[in-house]
């Protein structure tokens, strides 16, 4: 394939897509994501703090929204990266959100 070619399948591919919006979005969504960490950080030493004890629904929450984006990839883009990514993704969400049900009902497995 030559660079005419390329460029002509990359814009049939972005056809009404504008590039520096879509770049804004990822760049958002990075933002946030970071945030999300720092918050989950600062809100388990407060509970490490005030209750000894961690408070893993804060975490199963983020953990949340990183697996629906990656699931999100997996289904629309349909490649093996992101269908390895989104399992991964699920392990750490699925564990914390058990922790966080165990902890609602006062479960001790």
């Amino acid at each position: 394939m030559d660079k005419e070619e390329v460029l002509a399948k990359s814009r049939m591919e972005n056809k009404g897509r504008d590039m520096p919006k879509i770049e804004e979005g990822k760049n958002s969504a990075r933002f946030a994501i970071i945030a999300g960490f720092c918050f989950i950080l600062i809100m388990a030493l407060l509970s490490l703090i005030a209750r000894s004890k961690m408070i893993y629904g804060i975490v199963a929450t983020e953990f949340c929204i990183v697996f629906a984006m990656s699931l999100f990839n997996a289904i629309k883009k349909k490649e093996r990266k992101y269908i390895i990514m989104t399992l991964t993704n699920a392990i750490p969400f699925g564990i914390f959100t058990f922790m966080t049900v165990c902890e609602i009902f006062q479960i001790h497995p």
